[in-house]
């Protein structure tokens, strides 16, 4: 479904990726662990168009993309949950999901979908009218989830969805995209800088140090991984898939 081809990406003088390669296959979770400042984020912003590499291809369904604006991407049926949210502060929890829909015309299929988004976070249905920036950090994550899927994505690229969240808002955010990926078949392409949370619910992962790839596989190998457990998961890493 999607290819992301030796991606070399700059920002200014400072080279962010090194040649890096991935790909999703339909229905499938891909998660990207590494550190502060590998290049995981920077890689989901090319993928959307966000930012332009320099040299490398992303296909989407073998259509190279990544010349093209951020709205096309959208289109194409790529949606992107940014770090940090980056939800309309001063607008209410509906008018962001109005928002999210902004290059569809179908009017009647639109309010379908927001009572179909208030079903899988029912706590915007409660916050309907409330200022998105007066939200909790996890409702504010939900909502940013929800705003992106009013797009009708195919692919979803969601980058740390777990910042800044306690552990059983972390649980149920997690919970909700294990959902959209086995209720939906929604492909998704996972930032996280929680290894064991990536690993657990994703098929499976690359590991991304200072632009590079240096090691991929299905996550059940990269758990049984020396280096991945020194590296990522620490002493007692085994509690978290019991």
């Amino acid at each position: 479904m999607l290819q992301v081809r030796n991606l070399h990406i700059y920002y200014g003088q400072i080279q962010a990726v090194k040649g890096a390669s991935l790909h999703v296959k339909p229905g499938e979770i891909v998660a990207l662990i590494g550190g502060n400042g590998a290049g995981k984020s920077t890689i989901l912003r090319a993928i959307s168009g966000i930012v332009k590499s320099t040299s490398g291809s992303i296909l989407l369904s073998d259509t190279e993309i990544s010349s093209l604006p951020p709205e096309r991407i959208l289109k194409n049926g790529i949606g992107h949950v940014p770090e940090g949210r980056r939800l309309f502060r001063g607008l209410t929890v509906h008018d962001n999901l109005m928002l999210g829909a902004y290059s569809r015309n179908d009017s009647a299929r639109i309010k379908n979908d927001i009572e179909t988004m208030e079903l899988l976070f029912p706590i915007l249905g409660k916050r309907r009218k409330q200022l998105a920036g007066t939200l909790s950090g996890g409702e504010q994550q939900m909502l940013a989830m929800a705003r992106t899927l009013m797009a009708r994505p195919r692919m979803l690229l969601l980058d740390e969805p777990s910042m800044g969240l306690a552990p059983i808002i972390t649980s149920q955010i997690y919970e909700k995209i294990g959902l959209l990926n086995k209720n939906e078949g929604l492909s998704i392409l996972l930032v996280e800088q929680n290894a064991k949370l990536a690993l657990k619910l994703a098929h499976r992962g690359y590991v991304i140090e200072t632009g590079r790839v240096v090691m991929e596989g299905p996550t059940s190998e990269l758990r049984e991984s020396n280096e991945i457990q020194r590296a990522y998961l620490g002493k007692g890493y085994r509690e978290v898939w019991e």
